[in-house]
């Protein structure tokens, strides 16, 4: 197979023909005489496209190293047919641009620090970087960061060289070459060199930009996440527009925005701290309002209310046996508080006697238990709340 996409990485159709077709249980596999789709290698997505007038899913590597085009299993193709085969160039370009990142941050991290690549991974969302550090000071990834952009702007071109391998192991590549025989190498001209068979862009311009998205620990390493070319400026677009949204929000400086939003948490916490204390005090008061001489209580509470503010009511009482309910939509919540001349009442008895007639279902622990059931109707849990008040 003549592998196009090695003379013109930027070729985006060609004529081929179709050399085998190979039917399996969910695909259409087919080769072809030559090809420009570069299959999955090395932590390089395949390419997608079209092959006449079906899709390529994926492209994958054959033992021999050909490209295998991943159809849909009633692909109409047969072997002898001359068809177009054509990219999906934003998928193609996207991780030429990605490719040539890694290269040139790999490149850095080694020049720069003696930092070595374990693996890559090359996303839809963002490139993955994992390192042989189990620790990298932020000011080296600052730097990072810093000089990969100044290379962008420079413009550095993307060559490619055949060689032996004995001439190859000869330029020191900060990574040992994994394949025998002849090596292709590619350089980022003045700053990187390394064997590889992906395709990148031709010079580093066409990165655009790189930024660090983000660090982890992995099996020892830190693993660096970046994300570049169009990506990381959209992404930068959008950042910028959100920060300008935030300024006029808080109706402050750029530099002010992480103080406000600080000093917005800290109004919100203090107001829901006051909502609960002063949900915690209505409660109490619903359940003494409600109590009647034989410290007994018995009501309902409003849709979406916190059955646990009323469980705060037997803080304050002695003595009281309450049920609280609060129906929603297709279950009712409940919550049984039995204290004092009531706490020697067996929960378990109830539970077995009268929490089936409204399908319910919960426990706890002395005073305080509770639960849900799958009735709603009122009738019936008018009926349940009666059976309560006679087993007490």
């Amino acid at each position: 197979m003549q592998k196009v996409y090695y003379q013109d990485t930027y070729l985006k159709s060609l004529t081929v023909k179709v050399t085998e077709v190979t039917l399996q249980e969910k695909n259409t596999i087919v080769k072809t005489d030559k090809t420009i789709f570069y299959p999955e290698c090395g932590g390089q997505c395949g390419d997608q496209g079209t092959l006449g007038e079906n899709r390529v899913l994926d492209t994958q590597k054959a033992e021999d190293g050909d490209s295998l085009l991943i159809l849909e299993k009633d692909a109409d193709v047969k072997v002898g047919q001359e068809l177009e085969l054509k990219l999906d160039w934003s998928h193609r370009y996207k991780f030429m641009v990605i490719h040539t990142a890694q290269h040139l941050l790999s490149g850095l991290l080694y020049t720069l620090f003696d930092i070595g690549t374990v693996s890559v991974h090359q996303g839809n969302d963002y490139l993955t970087i994992e390192t042989n550090q189990s620790e990298i000071d932020k000011k080296k990834l600052d730097k990072l960061i810093e000089v990969a952009n100044e290379k962008i702007t420079e413009g550095h071109e993307v060559l490619y060289h055949e060689m032996s391998h004995q001439d190859a192991e000869a330029l020191g590549l900060r990574r040992s070459i994994k394949v025998s025989g002849d090596v292709r190498i590619v350089e980022i001209e003045g700053v990187d060199r390394i064997a590889c068979g992906g395709v990148h862009v031709s010079n580093t311009r066409e990165i655009k930009l790189i930024y660090l998205c983000g660090t982890e620990l992995i099996r020892g390493h830190v693993r660096l996440y970046f994300c570049c070319g169009q990506d990381a400026l959209n992404n930068a677009f959008s950042s910028l527009d959100l920060t300008h949204k935030l300024c006029t929000i808080f109706s402050c400086k750029e530099d002010e925005i992480l103080t406000s939003i600080t000093n917005l948490q800290t109004t919100l916490s203090n107001t829901k701290y006051e909502r609960d204390r002063a949900q915690k005090e209505l409660a109490v008061f619903e359940v003494k309002s409600a109590m009647d001489a034989d410290d007994v209580c018995i009501l309902e509470a409003k849709e979406g209310a916190d059955l646990a503010c009323y469980a705060h009511a037997l803080d304050n009482i002695s003595d009281i046996a309450l049920l609280v309910f609060c129906r929603e939509k297709d279950k009712t919540r409940w919550l049984m508080g039995l204290k004092g001349k009531y706490e020697k009442i067996d929960f378990n008895g109830l539970r077995s006697s009268l929490l089936p007639k409204i399908g319910a279902k919960g426990g706890g622990r002395a005073p305080i238990y509770q639960g849900s059931a799958t009735c709603t109707d009122k009738k019936i849990l008018d009926e349940f709340k009666e059976a309560f008040r006679k087993a007490l």
